[in-house]
């Protein structure tokens, strides 16, 4: 059970796109920095909806996007969409058995 850490956005970088390439089941994805902006997009809403998907919280306040993302939440599974702040990526880091950073 691997946690996917993505920090860059998916309009420079291609870490979220590969990731997803190599995603078990089990793995779980946080996005942080500007990989968060992804979620104002359709086609990756789509591309990460059965993923088990954590969004940093201060991240998304940072770009001033938190009534968007509010509004996306909504549309996307409850159960694998979770907005995190520092402390549950603490323990997120803990339960899963590997982070690798993108």
């Amino acid at each position: 059970m691997i946690l996917h850490h993505i920090q860059t956005s998916v309009s420079t970088d291609n870490a979220l796109s590969t990731c997803l390439r190599y995603l078990h089941p089990n793995d779980s994805i946080l996005l942080a920095g500007d990989a968060v902006n992804c979620l104002l997009q359709t086609q990756w809403q789509q591309r990460l909806a059965q993923v088990n998907l954590f969004v940093l919280q201060d991240d998304i306040q940072a770009r001033g996007l938190q009534q968007r993302i509010d509004i996306i939440a909504e549309h996307m599974s409850a159960e694998l969409f979770h907005i995190i702040d520092y402390s549950n990526f603490v323990e997120q880091s803990l339960k899963h058995n590997k982070v690798i950073t993108w």
